[in-house]
């Protein structure tokens, strides 16, 4: 694996972390998954099985509208979409700066998969080489998302495309900071808003990850409060992409129905669908609704 020079930094003061410089939310970003790694695929929601299936229909899709057979993921962490698409496509290679999180990638087949140990926006990778790239969950981590964007535009073919997925929707960021600690709020919206105030404690006390390096890691999200639709298309399309579709996910509420087991499971995919159609059918109104924001985007 080609290895990023990189050593440990104490976390900074939480007034000096918007100054803090790209190099050190780097660093943020070892420390953080270094110590989540062993047990990150087991603690974090994305690995539930409805979210595998939510993604693995949209692989599904995409490999077969661009009959893809080389992947790049950037931010491949654990290996959630190396997971995902190994069956999928021929090729996969997998970029992550954290060596503890390449460690738990599975290396097997039925896909040749290679891994490379660097920052996603420094990376060498072959003009045009890849079908798809992806990045999930990631985006988020890092202080400039420009650099990486690039990478992934340099690397796809033409018509080629790059989906990411589940990075903070800043729409949704900004109402929930806006309702602050409010004691009236149902139990519903309640935990969606702590998770927006207060993830940085709870990790502390689930893992004893300091509150500093857990923002520092997020910058995206704790510092830059995610992203908007426009900021997003407009950086893609300066990077070189040429048509991008953005994407909303995980509305209020969809937890307490995906979860309800008073529900069957046709019952829940009926609700789902439901509430799906109508938020999509209500945007740009129901933006704030959904907490995650991703994009297809073609080269």
């Amino acid at each position: 694996m080609h290895r990023l020079n990189s050593e440990p930094t104490a976390s900074a003061p939480s007034s000096a972390l918007a100054g803090a410089s790209y190099e050190a939310v780097l660093r943020a970003n070892v420390d953080l998954h270094s110590q989540l790694a062993a047990t990150y695929k087991a603690h974090e929601p994305h690995y539930r099985p409805e979210n595998i299936a939510h993604v693995r229909s949209v692989m599904q899709e995409l490999t077969r509208r661009t009959k893809g057979k080389r992947m790049l993921d950037l931010g491949c962490g654990a290996g959630f979409m190396v997971d995902i698409a190994r069956d999928l496509v021929t090729h996969i290679d997998g970029v992550d700066i954290t060596p503890a999180m390449l460690s738990q990638i599975d290396l097997s087949g039925p896909a040749s998969i290679r891994l490379f140990e660097s920052d996603t926006a420094t990376v060498s990778v072959a003009e045009g080489a890849y079908d798809l790239v992806t990045s999930y969950a990631f985006l988020h981590h890092l202080k400039d998302i420009g650099p990486s964007l690039r990478t992934a535009a340099r690397a796809l073919r033409e018509g080629g495309v790059y989906y990411a997925d589940l990075d903070p929707n800043a729409h949704f960021w900004e109402a929930a900071n806006a309702l602050g600690d409010r004691d009236d709020l149902h139990p519903i919206l309640k935990r969606e808003v702590d998770s927006v105030l207060s993830m940085d404690e709870q990790l502390e006390a689930k893992f004893g990850v300091a509150p500093d390096t857990f923002n520092l890691a997020e910058y995206g999200k704790s510092l830059r409060g995610g992203f908007s639709e426009d900021d997003l298309v407009a950086q893609l399309k300066s990077a070189g992409f040429r048509h991008v579709e953005v994407k909303y996910y995980w509305h209020i509420g969809q937890a307490r129905i995906a979860h309800d087991p008073s529900l069957d499971d046709r019952t829940r995919a009926v609700v789902l669908e439901q509430i799906g159609f109508m938020l999509a059918a209500s945007q740009p109104l129901s933006r704030a609704l959904y907490k995650y924001i991703g994009f297809v985007a073609t080269r």
